[in-house]
């Protein structure tokens, strides 16, 4: 059960119970790449198409950007997908800030998860069945199965039906109508094959649960929330793209009871992260006030220790920092000693430096930021606070010495904005305008993008390698922009 007891609070608004997929599963029944849904896309084609999504989702959508989040919720997706190794598709996981319960994928494995999904989640098993389900899509070839019973397959048609799997997230009841623009009988059919989708992913996401040793009977507990929160007992299923969610839970249910073990259900990181974004969606002048806080109640509950770094993370945004320093030391020296906890005091030093750092005792914050860089190298949103840090002292020679070498070969657009950010500091302007327009390009801001490119190229005064390193980027670029090369 999550353990966060402030829940009550939350703004949230549920106007939608619905979880709008579009394709693929696990190592059991999955369609051959070889099977006719390939002549129609294939794994290739699906990728580069994913990549071009990917990039205006990160453009348009109001999409989390906290780096833990993030992180977390990446770890958690990579977990599903251990026992499928070899798999050719690129996935890719997202959170959006929107507290409605939802979830969707798109072609090349790229899935997004709402906040609310976070929110109303009691454990990261729960979590996981969102997640296996999408991913039960995306390696069941779904999509491209779906094309197979179309007569026009081209990009046109491919965000078309991208666009219908977006407006249906706001109209769950009529999302059938939406998907195909054609009436009556093919319509008809269309929403059947759909239907049919969502029960064969229902069956291979236990498969994915339970292969990576995660309780799937918590698709079960998750689905009982949804019939709670949706109340759609009655409806009419011929309609529906997704199977009504009584009947989803009876045959989950007996699909899950077949499996015997000594699966996990939750996790601290969960709760942590839970946490995070609870506090990005209450009122935190109202739960600062009513928050009673006591450092002698962490040994009785973990609770207790969630429930308190919240309370930290409210005070950091009512500017109380001395109050949330104090609580976060203590936390941390609690964890010091506790071997379960290890894992999550990674969030609280990340608190505490930002804690330190936002009180302008810079030289604390930043000695925390090094020593977590120091063990966690590799580990982005280190990195993230890390180099903002470094840019709010003004060593911007520290931020690009720390961010270069990473992002040669890991393409993150936060940290890649923060080099541009440093460059401009140091008035490189050449480098800063190569990194703005790399920025622009992964947001799907092309056209931008070619314009810092230009840019980055009249003042550059480095020599010839520079000049064709940025005309290789703005031909990348023209090719992405012809859509014969993606289908």
């Amino acid at each position: 059960m999550k353990v966060i007891i402030f829940t009550g609070i939350l703004a949230i608004s549920i106007s939608c119970i619905n979880i709008v997929s579009l394709s693929y599963s696990h190592d059991v029944l999955i369609p051959d790449i070889g099977d006719t849904s390939s002549r129609y896309m294939s794994i290739s084609q699906e990728n580069k198409l994913g990549g071009l999504i990917y990039s205006q989702i990160l453009g348009s959508f109001n999409l989390v950007t906290d780096p833990l989040v993030n992180n977390y919720i990446q770890i958690l997706g990579n977990r599903l997908l251990m026992s499928d190794y070899n798999s050719q598709i690129k996935y890719k996981f997202l959170v959006t800030n929107d507290p409605t319960i939802n979830a969707f994928v798109t072609p090349g494995g790229i899935i997004v998860i709402n906040s609310g999904v976070i929110l109303k989640t009691k454990t990261e098993a729960e979590l996981a069945s969102v997640i296996a389900h999408e991913i039960a899509h995306v390696k069941a070839r779904h999509l491209s199965r779906m094309y197979e019973q179309s007569s026009q397959v081209n990009i046109t048609t491919a965000l078309s039906v991208l666009a219908a799997i977006f407006a249906g997230m706001y109209d769950s009841e009529n999302i059938g109508k939406a998907v195909i623009g054609t009436q009556n009988v093919q319509a008809q059919e269309q929403v059947t094959f759909m239907r049919e989708n969502e029960k064969e992913a229902d069956r291979l996401s236990i498969n994915i649960l339970v292969a990576a040793n995660i309780n799937p009977n918590a698709m079960v507990d998750f689905f009982e929330t949804l019939l709670r929160e949706n109340n759609d007992s009655g409806a009419l299923e011929f309609m529906r793209t997704h199977p009504i969610t009584k009947n989803r839970i009876i045959e989950t249910k007996n699909l899950a009871s077949k499996y015997k073990g000594n699966f996990t259900n939750d996790s601290f990181a969960y709760q942590f992260v839970s946490a995070r974004i609870a506090v990005n969606n209450m009122d935190t002048r109202k739960f600062v006030k009513d928050y009673i806080y006591s450092e002698d109640n962490l040994d009785n509950s973990s609770h207790n220790v969630i429930n308190n770094y919240a309370y930290s993370l409210a005070l950091i945004k009512q500017k109380k920092f001395k109050k949330a320093i104090n609580i976060l030391i203590s936390l941390s020296k609690f964890l010091e000693n506790k071997d379960k906890l290890y894992t999550v005091k990674k969030f609280v030093l990340i608190a505490l430096a930002d804690a330190y750092i936002k009180n302008n005792e810079r030289i604390e914050g930043l000695s925390i930021l090094e020593d977590l860089n120091n063990i966690y190298p590799t580990d982005n949103s280190i990195l993230y606070y890390l180099s903002n840090a470094y840019i709010v002292n003004k060593d911007y020679k520290k931020t690009l010495n720390l961010l270069l070498p990473y992002i040669v070969e890991h393409k993150d657009h936060r940290l890649i904005l923060k080099v541009s950010e440093a460059a401009y500091k140091l008035n490189e302007k050449s480098l800063g305008h190569e990194y703005r327009g790399d920025y622009l390009k992964i947001i799907g801001s092309f056209n931008s993008a070619i314009k810092f490119y230009k840019l980055a190229a009249k003042y550059n005064n480095k020599g010839t390698t520079v000049n064709k390193r940025i005309k290789s980027k703005i031909k990348e670029i023209e090719k992405l922009q012809d859509t014969k090369e993606i289908l």
